[in-house]
């Protein structure tokens, strides 16, 4: 059977991460890159077999091809530290090392857990995302949000899911929005982007009506409607930051 490395960043992830940890206990090795953890997750850290790096966060490209770099097995796999394995999964992931064939990455299923509510409709219910591959064959794409895996070779799609943990509370969500919205802002300021207010109110309605109805979060419960509500607040404060980041350094610049 081929070698396995997971590679994990952390900040601040204390709920979540002993859970994700322990389903790992068969995996040949795995790499956490911390980027200044005040927490307990250093701590969790210690109780596994944890190879622990620090890097200063530059965006989550960049930190998670610190992390692959940092792996040493010919196969590797992306693992957030809100994110938990499932005993199905684990065993198909390793059929895959067994035979360990021509494919050079693999798509699997993320089974979306919001405030502990799993979501089984909709779009937004399981999301297929690219995570497992080989070393040699893959490479994240550099963006400071939403990064994603380029690999050079044919790619597969594997059956089982694993659970994402998107928020352990309302507050959390909140502040993740809020950094996230940030790094958005800072990355259209470079592009020299500004939204009009009609533009920001139209997509906020659009973002709203797209998560509720079109992705069938509607069947979702309140949690589908909160999740809803909260990707159109998402979706208005990123483009009202850009905005305030453009008149900001333009009022630096004047002085």
């Amino acid at each position: 059977m081929a070698k396995l490395s997971v590679f994990i960043i952390t900040y601040n992830e204390e709920r979540i991460l002993d859970k994700c940890l322990n389903k790992l206990s068969w995996v040949d090795e795995i790499v956490v890159v911390d980027s200044g953890s005040t927490d307990a997750t250093l701590d969790i850290c210690k109780k596994y077999h944890v190879k622990v790096f620090h890097n200063d966060f530059q965006g989550f490209g960049a930190q998670k091809q610190f992390a692959l770099e940092k792996t040493s097995n010919d196969w590797v796999l992306s693992l957030d530290a809100d994110e938990i394995l499932s005993n199905e999964l684990i065993d198909e992931i390793k059929e895959v090392l067994i035979e360990n064939t021509y494919i050079a990455g693999y798509f699997i299923n993320r089974q979306h857990v919001f405030l502990d509510k799993v979501f089984n409709y909709g779009q937004d219910s399981k999301k297929c995302v690219l995570r497992l591959f080989k070393k040699s064959k893959g490479k994240f794409d550099g963006k400071m949000v939403h990064e994603t895996i380029v690999v050079n070779g044919n790619t597969g799609n594997l059956k089982n899911s694993f659970l994402h943990f998107t928020a352990r509370s309302l507050e959390h969500y909140l502040e993740k929005i809020n950094t996230y919205a940030t790094i958005f802002a800072e990355g259209q300021y470079l592009k020299n982007k500004k939204y009009s207010i009609l533009e920001i109110a139209l997509k906020v309605k659009l973002e709203f009506l797209k998560k509720y109805f079109l992705n069938l979060n509607i069947l979702n419960g309140k949690e589908g409607f909160y999740w809803s509500f909260l990707a159109a607040y998402s979706s208005g404060l990123k483009y009202i930051k850009t905005n305030e980041q453009y008149k900001k350094v333009k009022k630096q610049l004047m002085f």
